[in-house]
């Protein structure tokens, strides 16, 4: 694989990992340097999702952001992973979370990163408990099919999954990273230490933008 002085790889391939390894403020003056070598690593790679692990980046100009939304040219869903605040209400403001993905990717620490060892392993919410605007029954669905329409498998009622409906969600739903067995939660347990009833590993359970 070719060389990138710009950023790092923890991964590569369809699904891919990079941070940056420079101080932000280099970068205004390399943007097309950035964007060439991106787009040589996702055309390398074949990749179709790419991550940024933004977890030492406390903000990102606009010259970074145009260079991510111009990613998406290449065929490439651009995520980033460990926003802070300050990305997130730019990114929200500027309506740039229609076209790039923020934290909804959970990335670990590097293994070069100080204080290494997790107690836990956080994981991201994959689903819903939902009511059934019809019968009042509790319905499971992705979180994937915002916007689409489910079907009631007890009274088989019809109805679009609405952000009003998963914000009344009784319950949350998530995925073990070890056992892949389901979870299922209340929002006061949303970021709590808790453990997969299924295996025992320990894990938290984040809501994502």
């Amino acid at each position: 694989m070719s060389t990138f002085d710009l950023f790092e790889i923890r991964e590569a391939g369809t699904v891919s990992i990079v941070r940056f390894v420079q101080q932000i403020d280099d970068f205004s003056h390399r943007t097309s340097d950035l964007h060439e070598q991106l787009a040589r690593f996702v055309g390398d790679c074949e990749c179709l999702k790419l991550t940024i692990d933004l977890r030492e980046t406390s903000y990102l100009p606009s010259s970074v952001l145009g260079v991510l939304v111009q990613l998406r040219n290449h065929g490439c869903e651009v995520h980033l992973a460990n926003a802070s605040d300050d990305v997130v209400e730019v990114m929200q403001v500027t309506q740039l979370i229609r076209l790039i993905h923020v934290n909804e990717t959970e990335v670990s620490l590097w293994v070069d990163d100080v204080g290494a060892v997790a107690e836990v392993v956080p994981v991201s919410v994959a689903g819903y408990l939902v009511i059934c605007p019809e019968c009042r029954h509790e319905v499971d669905t992705d979180k994937q099919n915002l916007g689409k329409r489910q079907t009631c498998g007890q009274c088989s009622h019809e109805f679009s999954l609405t952000a009003e409906l998963v914000s009344e969600a009784t319950h949350l739903l998530a995925n073990c990273p070890a056992c892949r067995g389901r979870l299922q939660l209340s929002r006061d347990h949303l970021k709590q230490p808790i453990q997969c009833p299924h295996c025992g590993t320990g894990t938290e359970v984040r809501m994502f933008v």
